[in-house]
Order: structure tokens, then sequence, then C-alpha cells
């Protein structure tokens, strides 16, 4: 009989546990590793704690996260606009209901790429400079051409995003587009062989290091990478954001067709929306709010780096997919255009 009894009160608890663990809510939420991840971490746990929901991180890079989208392994995507992008293409996300989704009421316009896709957070390459050596700060990225910086301009390798948008940028200032970019290959081949180039670099350590020993007066530079040369106590070295615009880092976020439970993704897009989100990752991974409603604490000493109001209407985005689809072929036209 006591036999009897502990059995069934064993069939119980495991039935219960049964019942438990299929009711139990967890979201499968892609995020890349290192820093992002930890601002991640110490902000979920508001989230998880409010909506009784556990956050499974599934790390990894950029093209992981949209494969694991493709085998329905991932229920929201953090990624980059071009693998956004992509899934756009393959029918991957479901609609971001603003209903649902209420913190989108404060996105910028242009943080609203389509009904799929919204911007979590943006950094920006700006235009950098040596006081010591420019006492103006540039107004504009015709600057790069000017004569008297022979010898000390910098800018990323030509298939680098943020240059080829800057010659999608000259085609457009020059008659051209970024469907007629000719105009725009030539300008950047006149960089090339204006003498101004110190060299057009794919490694960022190696442009922190030559603003730093003072060989580059001007050039090309991410903020995060302007927040590495403060860190490193140079103080010569300030920035602009030209009238033209800068070219945005963009974090995007999706909800897969296959979420799961389509409510509580709703609900984590909404979460990382919101104000104080938005100012953790800000203030730990300086990649700026792209909803309005947050206000950056006057004493956050690398304030200037976020982009925010004009400056964030003003973020200049070209046709990524396109740019991406020509850049070999571009790449080899500035190529052959600077040795003629």
């Amino acid at each position: 009989m006591k036999f009897h009894v502990r059995s069934l009160a064993a069939l119980c608890c495991i039935t219960a546990f049964s019942v438990f663990s299929a009711g139990a809510c967890e979201l499968r939420v892609t995020t890349w590793g290192g820093n992002y991840q930890a601002t991640y971490e110490s902000v979920v746990k508001k989230f998880e704690k409010e909506y009784q929901c556990d956050i499974q991180w599934v790390v990894g890079s950029s093209p992981d996260h949209l494969i694991k989208a493709r085998l329905g392994q991932v229920d929201v995507v953090t990624n980059t606009l071009l693998n956004s992008i992509a899934g756009e293409k393959e029918r991957l996300w479901l609609p971001l209901d603003k209903a649902a989704i209420p913190n989108m009421a404060n996105l910028y316009d242009n943080a609203i790429y389509s009904p799929y896709t919204v911007y979590a957070n943006v950094g920006d390459y700006v235009l950098a400079y040596n006081k010591d050596k420019i006492s103006q700060a540039p107004t504009s990225w015709n600057t790069l051409w000017d004569k008297q910086y022979r010898d000390h301009v910098v800018i990323y390798g030509l298939d680098n995003i943020p240059t080829l948008s800057l010659a999608v940028m000259e085609a457009e200032q020059h008659g051209g587009s970024i469907d007629n970019i000719n105009p725009g290959l030539k300008r950047m081949a006149e960089l090339m062989k204006s003498g101004n180039l110190i060299g057009a670099l794919d490694v960022e350590s190696q442009m922190v290091s030559l603003f730093q020993t003072g060989d580059a007066w001007l050039g090309m530079m991410a903020t995060g990478r302007m927040k590495e040369l403060y860190e490193k106590g140079v103080t010569n070295i300030a920035f602009t954001r030209p009238r033209e615009g800068t070219f945005p880092l963009i974090t995007t976020v999706n909800i897969t067709k296959y979420a799961k439970d389509v409510k509580m993704a709703q609900a984590f897009v909404n979460y990382i929306l919101n104000p104080d989100v938005q100012l953790a990752f800000a203030t730990s991974n300086l990649y700026a709010p792209t909803v309005k409603n947050v206000t950056i604490p006057a004493d956050f000493k690398y304030a200037s780096l976020l982009v925010k109001d004009d400056a964030f209407k003003r973020l200049y985005l070209p046709d990524q997919q396109k740019i991406t689809e020509h850049k070999a072929q571009w790449q080899q036209s500035i190529n052959e255009m600077s040795t003629q």
C-alpha cells in the first residue's frame, strides 16, 4: 500500500512537472557574442521577470543568424541590414505590428526600413581630423580630395561599404546615381591618384594608429574607433558629421515567420525599443538609440559620438544590396581608372 501511494505521488509530481515544462515560455533571440551579448544579458532580466519568459541566446555571426532563421531555429533575429534585406526577399519575417509594438511610434522615420525590419541601434562613420593640422572642422566629404592634405588621408578599403557608399554619394553629386555609378567611380579613382591617400585600409586598428602617430590628418572613422582614440588619451583628433550625412552601421531586428509565440516575440521587440534598453546600448556599446525619447546623461563623456537628432535624419544609406552585388565590379573599375 505504501508502495502504491508513493508511486501515485511520484506520478503526480512527474505529471505536474511535464505540464509545467510544456507550458514554460522560452524565446530564442540571436545575438553576436562579446560586448553586445553582455549588454543584452544585462537588460533582459526585467523582461524575463515581467513576462515570465526565458530568453535563449543564439550566439553566432550575422550569416549564422540568417541560416538559423531559415531553419526555423530562432524567434527574434538581431542582425545586420543586409541580412535582414536578404530575409525579406526570402519572406522569412512577419510584419511588425505597430499596435502590438507601441514603442515603434517613437522610432526615427528613417529607422523603419520596411514593414518587416526596424533598426535596433545605429553607429556611424564620421570624418575624423587632426586639430593640430586642420584648425577648422571640415564640413564636407569633398575635403578628402583637397590637395593640401597630400599623403595624409585614410579611407576604408574599396570593398568596404562606407567607401562604396561614398562613391555613390559622389556619383549623385556629379550627375550620376547608384545605377549610373561611373561619375562616382571616377571621383574615387581621382582620390586614389591624387597622392592624398596614405592608404585604403581594411584593418581599423591601422587607421587608429595612423591618427595616433600624426601621420593621418583626415579620414573616415567609425565612432567606436574614435572612442578608442579618446581612451588612449589622444586629444588632438576630433570629428565632424559632414553636411551630406554620415554612413550608418545598423543593427536590425526581425520576427521570424517560424516564431513559436508571436505575441511574446512582439513584446520583446517592443522591450528593446524602450528608452532604458536603448540607453544601455548607447552608454555601454556606443550604439545610438533609434527612438527619439531617450535622454543621454549630461555626464556621459562620449555623448557627442552618438548620432542623434538632425544627424540621425541625415544618415546616408544608398541601396545596400546593389552595393554588395556590384562592389567587385566597382572596385575593379576604380583600380583600372586610377592607373590610367
